[in-house]
């Protein structure tokens, strides 16, 4: 077997069972862009704008319960939501919905009684609790009181629980007091985020991975890493490529709605450029590479203003070193000479910015898919004015919707969108590949590929490989297959079938030579998927036809 054939089979074989980050829900935005990953911590992707995987995991927000419904009582036999609860707990709660004829009174909480905790602290389910004033000696109306929704919404939330019932169950001896009875069935608090796994004919093989903790020592707080390391380019005097990175976030410190989070990273690049050929050719030696080094953190705070809303400010800094050629040419078929802007200063240089980034996720289940919209936007400035080397601002945007069909499958359309005024490095522009569903894109701010998307429409993206623009349009239909809640093992999986297009434009220099050349400006590509997303334990895995284009060296 030749070595081109082993690397497909090691990519066949192993590189299908990706887990997605953060972004592998019902809306999939570009990879590495600043729409929120599904789910995401952060509003916005990690500091070096290359990939979403690194912060951790924030969970979708909660099911609105019904409006009409008795306080804490179990959802009426035969729902999804029944079925994951204990015999004895339907017995012991009532289950009918609420009648227009009754007649509201209050009960006082006699006892508090928590059953299924495993992991999770006492005390961080007290506090929600406490939050809503549902402690001993409260009383809670009947048939139907806010507090008891808004706790279980707070609760399902944390992203620490499948399921999540709330109940009063009647004591014998009184009339007037009850039992609040708190039933869950925890969710690992461990998330592989993300497997990095490929092969391209510019690296034969790149792997890594990202983990996530997000219940450290019981206190909410969440701390993982991400790492990737590539074999050594086929590009003349280049270097492995290989990033680092660490990150800790508080969501919330004490009872103040403030959260804290930091990450610290670490990249060794060889940025390949093309020297010669059709701009369309992933021919490793048409290309040559830029010496790429970046260390760096970023430090910030969020506000979680609501449970479906949180607001994120950031500081990032970093040093780069760029080890530049004197002249940098790209030699055309024809023989003529075109200068190369490598987007990069010279030398030991620095990189700051500021980060402001909003998300709200209105979704209403906790797994795979549920109906609701998502918005999530990201800003980003750089200026010498805070001690960068570059100057410019960077916008991201995106949103999507999830309704459920008569026939209980899903529709997501999805769209997102962004650009960039000034010179941003090359790192932080726009990359065609993190655009694609079927080309490589970056990982940890490494890219380990040379090919362009697949040009369907003959429109000439697949000569597109960086931008100042973009945007990108989807569609995604999810069929729900199976759902399971008493397994610690695979909860849930989706046959999901996605299409969309995508365009991607370059600066001011790029768009006058393709104005000269008759090319268009901003060429349209084209994504189509289909495959198997699956919620496990360990995090949520893709397998599917676009996963295998991705990672296969064509």
């Amino acid at each position: 077997m030749t070595r081109a054939a082993v690397r497909v089979v090691l990519v066949l074989g192993i590189g299908a069972l990706w887990p997605r980050p953060a972004a592998a829900g019902p809306w999939s935005p570009p990879r590495g862009l600043a729409v929120a990953p599904e789910p995401a911590a952060s509003p916005y992707p990690p500091p070096e704008g290359s990939d979403d995987a690194a912060y951790p995991e924030r969970p979708r927000t909660p099911p609105r319960a019904e409006k009409k419904r008795k306080v804490g009582l179990l959802p009426p036999p035969g729902t999804a939501a029944a079925r994951r609860t204990t015999a004895r707990s339907r017995r012991s709660l009532a289950a009918e919905p609420v009648d227009e004829g009754d007649e509201a009174r209050a009960l006082r909480i006699r006892d508090v009684r928590v059953e299924g905790r495993e992991q999770v602290s006492a005390r961080q389910i007290a506090r929600v609790l406490e939050r809503e004033g549902l402690v001993p000696g409260a009383e809670v109306l009947w048939p139907a009181d806010p507090r008891i929704e808004r706790a279980r919404d707070r609760l399902r939330a944390t992203g620490y629980f499948k399921a999540v019932t709330i109940g009063v169950q009647p004591l014998p001896e009184s009339t007037t007091e009850v039992e609040l009875v708190v039933l869950l069935e925890e969710r690992s608090s461990v998330s592989l985020q993300t497997l990095y796994l490929g092969s391209s004919r510019m690296t034969p093989f790149h792997g890594g991975l990202s983990l996530v903790e997000r219940n450290f020592l019981g206190r909410a707080v969440h701390i993982g890493g991400a790492l990737v390391w590539g074999t050594q380019p086929q590009i003349p005097k280049s270097r492995r490529q290989q990033a680092y990175q660490l990150f800790a976030e508080a969501p919330r410190l004490g009872n103040a709605p403030l959260g804290v989070r930091g990450s610290a990273y670490v990249v060794s690049a060889a940025e390949p450029y093309r020297v010669s050929g059709r701009e369309d050719d992933p021919d490793p030696d048409r290309f040559r590479a830029v010496d790429v080094s970046r260390i760096g953190g970023s430090l910030g705070l969020t506000f979680p203003v609501l449970p479906t809303l949180t607001i994120g400010v950031d500081y990032r800094f970093e040093r780069v070193e760029a080890i530049l050629p004197e002249d940098a040419f790209w030699i055309r078929n024809d023989g003529s000479r075109v200068p190369v802007d490598l987007g990069l200063e010279r030398g030991t240089h620095r990189l700051t910015s500021a980060h402001f980034g909003l998300l709200w996720d209105g979704r209403e289940e906790v797994f795979l898919v549920g109906k609701g919209g998502r918005v999530a936007l990201d800003l980003q400035l750089s200026s010498p004015a805070i001690g960068s080397s570059y100057e410019y601002v960077k916008l991201v945007t995106g949103g999507a919707y999830s309704f459920r069909l008569p026939w209980r499958h899903w529709l997501t359309p999805s769209v997102t969108g962004g650009q960039i005024a000034g010179r941003a490095p090359i790192f932080e522009q726009f990359y065609s590949g993190d655009l694609s569903a079927w080309t490589p894109g970056r990982e940890l701010g490494v890219r380990y590929s040379t090919r362009n998307p697949i040009d369907v429409f003959g429109t000439g993206i697949s000569s597109r490989t960086y931008g100042v623009l973009f945007g990108r349009v989807d569609l995604e239909y999810a069929w729900p297959l199976f759902r399971r809640t008493r397994t610690r093992v695979v909860y849930g999986g989706d046959l999901v079938i996605s299409t969309g297009i995508f365009t991607i434009v370059g600066d001011r220099a790029e768009r006058a030579r393709r104005r000269e050349n008759d090319e268009p400006i901003a060429p349209i590509g084209f994504n189509a998927d289909i495959g198997l997303r699956l919620d496990t334990a360990a995090g949520t895995f893709r397998l599917t036809v676009g996963n295998l284009l991705r990672r296969t060296p064509l």
